[in-house]
């Protein structure tokens, strides 16, 4: 019966002085203590799926081929996946043995070392993995282990030694040994001579609980006889070794993440007030000499210009903030600010709000697929959905565009230069001409000429001084 870790191997191996390497990702394990629907390579981390961390450590690096290892029921991860990764599915989670041993026939013939990464570690970085290969570059072993030291291996392999050479890995459920000071243990990675990978993988032990691990081919190696070291181990930050099994770990992960972030953007230049208390997502772009004050959350894909001050207290999702914005206690969702304007406190610009230049946007108001021209200003307490507004108009505190009959939205378009009264409602569809104004508590249901005042429930022309006195003196 063949094993089911039985791999094809080449006719021959490739010339040994040259170096290709294909990176393996293995994430076909089912994430069980995630407890979640989402599979975990897709769990949420500072604003991109999990995954995504490990495969941007691995994209700088020139490697020849780059294979990922999924279980079936995981087919969502292959839409995040860039392009040139090649799939291979394991149909039974059999530990990360067999998974490495579905990648093997995927292995193109010029490969020469393979490097294991897993999928569920997103704090190794491209350092990490890059001083691995170069060991492997250097010393050509049969095996190089990314490692690090840890005050509680916890659920981690332990790298054992005898003397100074590597001799093994003992698998925490399987290590009986008392521990008095920091421990080495297996990292985010491990690299194989392919030609010697392809020739151990048929005798790696299935172990008492019926799966095989990689972390066996260690001691294997150590026990080949080699001109070399057969193994030798890369020292790695102890942030690389996090891996993440279930919710608590998914948060310590998201929570050294964020520290990164944040100095980043302090080192580029970034005043954050109160790092403690600001939440910045990896995508997020801000400008040098922008300021984030203290309780504010920047998520998505945001674009923060120079000179803007978010917060305190904002939340802004996947929206454009431009140079010198002010941006006060309020919510922004997928809209775009112009240079100079300014927001809140306490107001909501929902998705597809465009605000130009120097626009002021003030308490408690709610824009929602709002187009918005320079120097407009919407003071307080108002609503302003499905409309297009012109060049310096006026919205006066409680103006409310009643955009939706009960069965479709309608726009409102108010143009340049128009007054809109306190407490009016201008009930779509309808236009307002270039300096119109309405009066307060006015309800406007049809269009406004130009220059022309409307007043009353509904809203009718304001009759001149003349036409006033002309009814005046008929009436008498």
């Amino acid at each position: 019966m063949t094993s089911p870790l039985q791999a094809e191997s080449p006719d021959s191996s490739p010339d040994s002085s040259l170096l290709q390497v294909a990176a393996v990702v293995l994430a076909g394990g089912l994430g069980t203590r995630m407890r979640s629907r989402l599979p975990k390579e897709l769990q949420p981390l500072c604003g991109r799926p999990l995954l995504r961390y490990v495969l941007d450590a691995l994209a700088p690096l020139p490697f020849a081929q780059r294979i990922i290892v999924l279980s079936p029921r995981k087919q969502a991860v292959t839409a995040m996946l860039p392009e040139g990764w090649h799939v291979v599915w394991q149909e039974e989670p059999l530990g990360t043995g067999h998974a490495l041993a579905q990648a093997l026939p995927a292995l193109q013939p010029t490969i020469t070392h393979v490097l294991v990464v897993f999928g569920d570690h997103p704090l190794v970085t491209s350092d990490d993995l890059g001083r691995l290969v170069r060991a492997v570059e250097t010393e050509r072993p049969l095996v190089a282990v990314l490692t690090t030291m840890l005050d509680d291996p916890a659920g981690y392999g332990r790298i054992r030694r005898r003397g100074e050479a590597v001799a093994g890995v003992v698998e925490a459920r399987d290590d009986t040994a008392h521990y008095t000071g920091p421990v080495e243990v297996v990292s985010a990675a491990t690299c194989y001579d392919r030609a010697w990978l392809e020739r151990a993988m048929p005798r790696l032990p299935r172990s008492p609980s019926g799966e095989y691990y990689h972390t066996a081919l260690v001691e294997m190696a150590a026990e080949t006889p080699w001109p070399a070291l057969p193994v030798v181990t890369v020292r790695a930050p102890v942030e690389s070794a996090l891996g993440v099994n279930d919710r608590l770990e998914l948060a310590q992960a998201e929570r050294v993440l964020r520290q990164r972030i944040l100095e980043r953007h302090l080192r580029a230049g970034v005043a954050i007030v109160d790092p403690a208390t600001t939440y910045i997502d990896a995508d997020v772009v801000i400008e040098p000499d922008a300021r984030i004050e203290p309780g504010t959350m920047i998520m998505g894909a945001s674009w923060i210009g120079a000179g803007a001050r978010i917060g305190p207290y904002a939340i802004v999702r996947d929206s454009r903030i431009g140079r010198d914005c002010v941006v006060i206690a309020s919510v922004v969702e997928e809209s775009e600010l112009g240079e100079g304007v300014h927001v809140g406190p306490y107001s909501h610009l929902r998705p597809g709000t465009r605000l130009a230049d120097r626009v002021h946007v003030g308490n408690f108001a709610e824009l929602k697929n709002a187009h918005v021209g320079p120097e407009t200003r919407i003071g307080h307490v108002s609503y302003i959905g499905d409309a297009r507004l012109g060049a310096r108009v006026n919205i006066g505190a409680g103006t409310i565009t009643c955009n939706y009959d009960g069965v479709a939205k309608h726009e409102t378009v108010i143009e340049d230069e128009a007054f809109i009264g306190s407490d009016t409602m201008l009930v779509a569809p309808v236009r307002v001409g270039a300096r119109a104004r309405t009066g307060a508590g006015s309800v406007v249901t049809h269009d406004v000429p130009a220059g022309e005042t409307v007043v009353g429930v509904p809203a009718r022309p304001l009759a001149s001084k003349q036409t006033q006195k002309t009814a005046e003196q008929t009436e008498a």
